[in-house]
């Protein structure tokens, strides 16, 4: 189905493309910056190999494909994927069905679209056929979570949606010197204690290894990664995990898989697996064999100290640290930024912009207390609106 515009919008078109594999890779991700991995065509494609084939908006121009994303229904169940757990103490339909733009699961959102003039008006056809899917199928209204907040900004202008901040993740910027170089930033008590967690995981007889996809094993990957996500209260077991892994190298993900691997002798004790884009690094999962009894540091050895050096020796200039752990991210280093959803509902149905304006000053000072001094600039966005004290 494609929906011609207005006269007055030069010539863009939307629709709804019931197959991915149907668009052009090339022509898809060169709408996808380096900070966007997760919204890139072949990880898309990894999922619709593990958890089956979605929907997909798209907006084109006289050139081509200007703006894109996949759908979903997000989570039923509390959680990373909950609607109603991010917006409890904003007035609005959230028990109702909301459609979800952007990758399953995915912890950090981008709209893939052109840059430059007609950004804003490529966002806003998109925003429209999405109203328009969701109020064909049913929908209250649709949310694209996990967005950087500049970004949900812009989205929220373009399309007339509402911008509400619920969580952050931690980045690294990658100095040229790797390591020692984000080192020589901190104060003497965080370089020493850092210095005692490496030479502790040397001194237990770990050493650290670098592998390309070609060389894992997806039953032992699934194996470890399900054992961390066990241990801090996840849900997904030992056969959805390979099923996702399996799916990446279906899909070609594993082109870009950079994984950290820790060993004892010739034991795998534990690994980060890192995807490669552009210029950034992008941590996905850690997983370690807890049934070793190893206090070796091994997940700030394999997720912060070696991915640094490693880095800086392959041209990355930033560590993307994900939304988990932040206490420990940034005591190594790292900046915390601020994610936002942008909602929109359909036929009219309310939010109510004063408490989303209320509920986001209340996010911004929770973590301006906690992380004060770690904070990347966008949080200045985030204090500078003025509606936030109206």
């Amino acid at each position: 189905m494609v929906v011609p515009l207005r006269d007055d919008a030069r010539a863009f078109c939307s629709g709804v493309s019931e197959k991915l594999c149907e668009l052009d890779e090339h022509e898809w991700d060169a709408l996808v910056s380096d900070e966007n991995f997760y919204n890139s065509y072949r990880w898309l494609r990894a999922l619709e190999h593990a958890l089956g084939e979605t929907d997909v908006l798209t907006v084109r121009g006289p050139a081509g494909l200007v703006a894109a994303c996949t759908l979903w229904n997000g989570g039923q169940s509390p959680g990373l994927f909950y609607l109603p757990s991010f917006v409890a103490d904003i007035p609005g339909p959230w028990q109702q069905k909301f459609l979800w733009l952007g990758g399953r699961r995915n912890t950090h959102n981008g709209v893939s679209c052109i840059e430059g003039r007609r950004r804003f008006e490529a966002q806003a056809e998109l925003g429209r056929c999405a109203s328009d899917y969701a109020r064909d199928r049913g929908y209250a209204g649709f949310v694209m979570p996990y967005m950087p907040y500049s970004a949900a900004l812009k989205f929220a202008d373009a399309i007339g949606g509402t911008v509400i901040l619920h969580s952050a993740e931690a980045s690294l910027e990658v100095p040229e010197t790797g390591l020692s170089g984000v080192m020589a930033r901190w104060r003497k008590h965080a370089r020493v204690q850092s210095k005692s967690e490496i030479a502790t995981f040397r001194r237990l007889g770990s050493r650290v290894e670098w592998a390309a996809a070609v060389e894992l094993d997806d039953s032992l990957a699934a194996d470890l990664i399900t054992q961390n996500r066990s241990r801090y209260g996840g849900v997904s077991d030992h056969e959805w995990m390979q099923k996702i892994l399996a799916g990446q190298r279906t899909a070609g993900v594993s082109h870009f898989v950079n994984a950290a691997i820790s060993k004892r002798n010739d034991d795998i004790t534990a690994l980060t697996i890192f995807y490669s884009f552009g210029t950034a690094l992008h941590a996905r999962y850690f997983g370690a064999n807890y049934n070793l009894d190893l206090n070796d540091f091994r997940y700030f050895v394999l997720s912060f100290y070696e991915p640094l050096d490693y880095a800086a020796a392959n041209g990355f200039t930033k560590l993307r640290l994900s939304t988990s752990a932040l206490r420990a991210k940034v005591k190594r280093g790292a900046k915390i930024e601020p994610q936002a959803l942008v909602a929109k509902c359909v036929d009219g149905q309310p939010i109510c912009q004063h408490s989303a304006n209320q509920h986001n000053l209340r996010t911004l000072r929770q973590y301006q207390d906690e992380f004060a001094g770690h904070l990347c600039r966008d949080w200045e966005l985030v204090e500078s609106n003025p509606n936030l004290t109206s």
